[in-house]
């Protein structure tokens, strides 16, 4: 065997990372600054807050707004524990992606899987992925249909859901497309904003109007504590909210100075933010309309400042497909670039020279290839989700395969395998039990909810 072909997989990585698409320079260490100006001041690519808005951004969706009907189902007490104990899974699912990703230095999600647990579980782990990003981007196709629908009812306008469904699609499309096109996620900044600001608006907005106007009614019915086999289903659909672990790698990449201290930073305050909002959602939106609360809680309310929610939503729903497709495309560029490198290997059209300990490599054509994968693979996911969404509308259905199935396993079972052979050494059995736990209650909800 020749040696290029002994380290292949070691150069992979340096392939994909030098032909990936081009970033912009990384900022210059940052001067020190009052909480004012690091708060307030303009969103820097590399920085902590840039990062925890990204990763923000896919998990405060209409996710959440399902919650407090999670609550009429189990009782309030068993679904706050149950959005704790998602994010706590959450949160340690991110540390161990992070800390393997650095101990083997790796720059994607699949090259982590390539490296710690073979060839094969990164095949299945990329056929996965791309399935979940497109049922993903699927289900905010639908939710994004369902809150214009919304919007016409405020104005008293009658139309066919179905009819509105199909024209929302046919005009909406094209602009989502050409934003779908774009290459890093700071570049997808500010629209990442409009969802995070849309979500603090519509939580701040159900939390005072709860605690200054109560109950809609006097003789409201509030559950506490109802178990029984739906908690599976209540599970995953809980899980679904935090569901944001293929950011972690763009992240990653253009953090600036992305020490383990940093990292963890984002992934803690990404998990707490998201704890305290979907539990003032919960607990404001359920004990306001307990019985009567409906799938999305934001459909009981009536009014000017909630229509605003509302249309801002439909606005954070839309800037979302791009920012869902970005992360899938990642993963398509790693696999079908991967793919090319080791075909050009293989019949001698990639050349490699090694000069001062760095590698690089000649590839006849990649520039063209990879600019066709990045076309394809957006006009695949985007026209592909569009046309799912119009012939599936059941959107119960895709949060619990995403949340139950596919989520438990991108999330729990990938990180706590990696956990097990690369740490075995050192191994945190409450850290195992508590991932595969997660791993059951989804899968069992995931089937459960099916019927």
């Amino acid at each position: 065997m020749s040696y290029s072909q002994v380290h292949f997989s070691d150069m992979q990585s340096t392939f994909i990372s030098n032909y990936m698409e081009m970033e912009e320079p990384v900022q210059e260490k940052e001067q020190q600054l009052n909480w004012c100006q690091r708060t307030f001041g303009p969103l820097k690519k590399g920085g902590i807050r840039m990062s925890i808005i990204s990763l923000l951004a896919p998990c405060l969706g209409v996710g959440m707004l399902g919650l407090p009907y999670r609550a009429k189902e189990q009782g309030l007490i068993i679904e706050l524990l149950l959005i704790a104990l998602c994010g706590i899974i959450s949160c340690i699912s991110m540390h161990i992606l992070s800390w393997s990703a650095g101990d083997l230095q790796c720059s994607s999600f699949s090259e982590l899987i390539q490296m710690s647990l073979g060839n094969k579980m990164k095949r299945c782990f990329e056929i996965l992925t791309i399935c979940q990003c497109l049922l993903g981007i699927t289900q905010i196709q639908i939710s994004f249909q369902l809150f214009i629908y919304e919007l016409f009812r405020y104005f008293e306008i009658i139309v066919d859901q179905r009819e509105l469904a199909i024209i929302v699609q046919l005009i909406f499309i094209i602009p989502n497309l050409l934003i779908s096109f774009q290459k890093t996620l700071y570049k997808l900044r500010y629209f990442s904003l409009i969802g995070v600001i849309s979500v603090i608006y519509i939580t701040s907005l159900t939390s005072l109007d709860y605690f200054v106007r109560g109950s809609y009614k006097d003789d409201i019915k509030i559950k506490l504590i109802d178990v029984d086999f739906n908690i599976f289903t209540t599970f995953a659909m809980t899980f679904f909210c935090y569901l944001c672990h293929l950011f972690i790698f763009p992240i990653r990449k253009e953090l600036h100075n992305p020490t383990i201290t940093r990292q963890s930073k984002i992934w803690k305050r990404q998990c707490l933010i998201c704890y305290i909002v979907y539990s003032l959602i919960c607990i404001s939106g359920y004990l306001r309309f307990g019985d009567d609360t409906k799938n999305w809680v934001i459909n009981n309310y009536h009014g000017d400042f909630f229509f605003i929610g509302k249309l801002g939503m439909s606005c954070a729903l839309f800037f979302a497909v791009p920012l869902n497709i970005l992360a899938c495309r990642q993963i398509i560029h790693d696999m079908l670039l991967s793919d090319e490198m080791e075909y050009q290997l293989k019949h001698r059209n990639l050349r490699i020279q090694a000069q001062d300990g760095k590698i690089t490599f000649e590839v006849d054509s990649v520039d063209s290839f990879r600019s066709k994968i990045h076309i394809y693979s957006t006009l695949i996911l985007q026209f592909g989700s569009a046309i799912l969404a119009l012939i599936i509308p059941n959107i119960n259905r895709y949060v619990t395969l995403l949340g139950g199935l596919l989520g438990t396993t991108m999330v729990c079972l990938i990180p706590v395998l990696i956990y097990i052979r690369e740490y075995r050494d050192k191994l945190n059995y409450f850290i195992v039990i508590l991932e595969i736990t997660g791993v059951i209650f989804g899968w069992i909800g995931a089937v459960y909810g099916q019927f």
